[in-house]
């Protein structure tokens, strides 16, 4: 008489008992766009899969996102299944390239275009506009009722992410000729600084600088 077996399929299958499935909201984006990365587990049933935990990997671009919570851009992300099997991811895409995503078991490939013509915004206010494309950023300032001491200092503010950061600094001569102002390649903020030998208050500052995309 032979003994029933009390080891489950998914002990048997063992990694084979789940399978998975990458697919993204755009094969085809333009660099500067964010796809939505969706990953799909299911068992060998067909049911979701509740709980699995995946390390996703992109060859290209970055994860700035995990069920729509933004996260720090990285290039690998851990992840657990919901009740429903799945896990979405916003990928940055930031480089014309084909871009492999990878759960380990599955690929998803995204092949971004350049776009070297259409501008896109990342601040567009009163006091900044900030435009890029796949080849130039240009930043606009206009600030007024501001003052720019003798020696370079920082406004304080953050405008820039690292992928529109320039390679070098960038500065431009305003009000005149008094002020110098400076975007950096080493942090995200602007700078300016008086050119007449004194700290200058109350004044109008209206720059333009543009530069290559790293």
């Amino acid at each position: 008489m032979s003994e029933r077996s009390n080891v489950s399929i998914s002990e048997i299958l063992g990694d084979n008992y789940y399978i998975d499935k990458l697919t993204s909201s755009d094969y085809s984006p333009a660099v500067g766009d964010t796809v939505t990365i969706t990953l799909l587990v299911r068992d060998v049933f067909g049911d979701p899969a509740n709980g699995q935990t995946r390390t996703v990997t992109c060859t290209g671009g970055s994860f700035v996102s995990v069920n729509g919570t933004s996260i720090t851009a990285t290039d690998s992300v851990n992840v657990t299944t919901s009740s429903r099997g799945t896990v979405t991811l916003g990928l940055s895409v930031n480089v014309a390239d084909t871009i492999t995503v990878s759960s380990g078991m599955d690929d998803c490939v995204v092949c971004s275009l350049a776009d070297t013509t259409s501008w896109k915004y990342y601040v567009n206010d009163n006091t900044y506009r900030v435009r890029y494309n796949a080849s130039r950023v240009n930043v606009d300032v206009s600030i007024t009722g501001t003052s720019a001491s003798t020696t370079l200092s920082a406004y304080g503010v953050s405008i820039l992410p690292d992928e529109l950061r320039p390679r070098y600094p960038i500065s431009e001569l305003c009000n005149g000729g008094n002020v110098l102002v400076v975007i950096t390649d080493t942090d995200n903020k602007l700078y300016r600084k008086s050119m007449t030998g004194n700290s200058l208050s109350n004044v109008s500052i209206y720059a333009h600088l543009e530069w290559d995309r790293k």
